[in-house]
């Protein structure tokens, strides 16, 4: 017996066959993946790995002295044997309101993203089996904030954690103890001195670096979470315990690389370099082949020059192994830099953004880092020289090795910008979909351009590289009509469909 049993769903129990991008389908509409598509790029994970978010949940909870299980979704039947009291569920965006789903399936004509129902199925199935095993069911994580305004799957669970999951001990030990639940639970952020070091490994190596975000941009969320660095030792433990249990890569999770060990939004060179030294020392010991990292900042890669240089020899990166990472471009107006983010630009003075942006891109490029550049379209006051603005700067950037996610504007939960209005597809100008046309073929130009330095099994490559001759005839098909394309693909349900076999069908026959 266990005390308590965490999970999530298949869309976050994988590891996307080592390339994170995949993760992005699961934003796509449901009815328009095809199971056998979900089958490929969301393989099961490892038996001995589960999320960063789990395993830190699971470490805070052990070290209180819970007794505390990790299942994968297809391990759920272990279950009736285990017979726990708590069943905690991981998620990320359960209600389809995040940018880059809310945006997407907008496009193509509305219904609830992959990861929305990869969690509803998830729910259904915990909730059969305690039918036979009576146990409480929490969700937590990220995309919980969302079940503070919305009821939506109430009905499948008893308390939302709206908060850090590590602040949850009372409420877990309230549940243990039979007494009712409250339909939502606020949990308070925990000093660094009280969060636990992860007890196993987490799927693609994954280690927090940083919390939060010092710039303070009114539209996003982690601005709201204090701006911690945590300590070296703690980030070196929890490195080694991940290639220590057989996982083959190291992955950062930060708000901006180039911000760890700074107090504000100067690059702190010293102590990037005393971390990535010991870094890079492991990644020898353990043979490890790459190394990933989720975020930087244009203004902090411009003013940390030398720190990318230097991060760049002592991890590796090179033209056969570049890395891809995740910039908030956002947009290409100045005024709505100054309006709505005026810290991204900091040190520097956002009338320069623009040129600050090429600039930071190319030392990107020089260093071997390839941006995954956010844009938001949509934002409240962006009028139509605002979009011609980002689209001049889309065409300066035309022959930078990038790629683009391009966003509606959608009001975060807990950002300064919370109670705005969703943008809808019935706001699409030509402009903006001009916007979303050229961001979409000057990703798919890069991916295909790339995809060896990135893929290296021949049948994922030959999968990606006909399913983007598809995609590609797609948008060229609707590149001045948006509403045809939502109106086409409204109805459209692809889910039965053998996509790889349909796929060599038409390529290899």
């Amino acid at each position: 017996m266990k005390d308590i049993v965490l999970t999530a769903d298949r869309t976050l129990m994988t590891n996307y066959n080592g390339l994170t991008a995949y993760g992005h389908v699961a934003c796509l509409p449901d009815r328009l993946v095809p199971n056998s598509f979900l089958k490929l790029i969301f393989p099961k994970l490892r038996k001995e790995e589960a999320t960063y978010a789990l395993r830190r949940m699971e470490a805070k909870l052990l070290d209180e002295g819970f007794d505390v299980a990790i299942l994968r979704p297809h391990e759920l039947n272990k279950i009736n044997r285990i017979k726990p009291n708590i069943v905690g569920v991981s998620t990320v965006d359960p209600l389809t309101r995040k940018p880059h789903p809310w945006t997407l399936t907008n496009i193509f004509g509305g219904g609830e993203s992959v990861t929305e129902k990869e969690f509803y199925y998830l729910l259904i199935k915990l909730n059969k089996l305690r039918k036979k095993q009576n146990f409480k069911i929490i969700v937590g994580g990220p995309g919980a904030t969302e079940f503070e305004k919305k009821e939506k799957y109430f009905d499948l669970f008893d308390c939302a954690v709206i908060g850090t999951g590590e602040g949850t001990i009372k409420l877990f030990q309230k549940a243990l103890n039979g007494e009712l639940l409250p339909r939502r639970f606020y949990s308070k952020s925990l000093d660094v001195e009280d969060l636990s070091i992860i007890h196993g490994p987490a799927r693609l190596g994954h280690v927090q670096l940083t919390q939060g975000c010092p710039r303070g941009c009114q539209f996003c969320a982690p601005t709201i979470l204090k701006w911690i660095s945590f300590p070296k030792d703690r980030i070196l433990k929890e490195i080694e315990i991940n290639l220590k249990n057989g996982v083959k890569s190291i992955s950062f999770i930060t708000e901006d690389l180039f911000l760890y060990g700074s107090k504000d939004v100067e690059v702190n060179h010293k102590a990037i370099l005393d971390l990535m030294n010991p870094i890079s020392q492991l990644k020898k010991k353990y043979n490890v082949s790459r190394v990933n990292i989720s975020n930087v900042s244009i203004a902090s890669t411009v003013k940390g020059k030398k720190t990318c240089e230097k991060i760049t020899d002592l991890l590796g990166f090179s033209n056969e192994c570049p890395v891809d990472v995740v910039i908030g471009l956002e947009s290409g107006s100045e005024r709505l830099i100054k309006k709505y983010m005026d810290g991204k630009a900091k040190p520097y003075n956002p009338d320069n953004w623009c040129e600050l942006v090429k600039e930071g891109i190319n030392i990107l490029n020089d260093n071997h880092w390839y941006p995954i550049c956010n844009l938001i379209t949509g934002l409240p006051d962006e009028n139509e020289e605002d979009v011609i603005k980002t689209l001049d700067l889309i065409d300066d950037l035309n022959k930078n090795n990038l790629f683009y996610y391009i966003f509606y504007f959608v009001p975060l939960e807990g950002s300064e910008m919370e109670n705005s209005d969703f943008f809808i597809i019935n706001n699409l100008t030509e402009r903006r979909w001009e916007l979303f046309y050229k961001c979409w073929m000057h990703s798919i130009k890069s991916i295909k351009e790339n995809l060896n330095k990135f893929i290296k099994n021949p049948l994922q490559k030959l999968i990606i590289k006909m399913s983007l001759n598809e995609i590609e005839k797609i948008i060229k098909k609707y590149q001045y009509d948006a509403f045809k394309m939502r109106d086409t693909f409204a109805s459209a349900n692809l889910k039965g469909l053998n996509l790889i076999r349909s796929l060599a069908y038409k390529y290899l026959n």
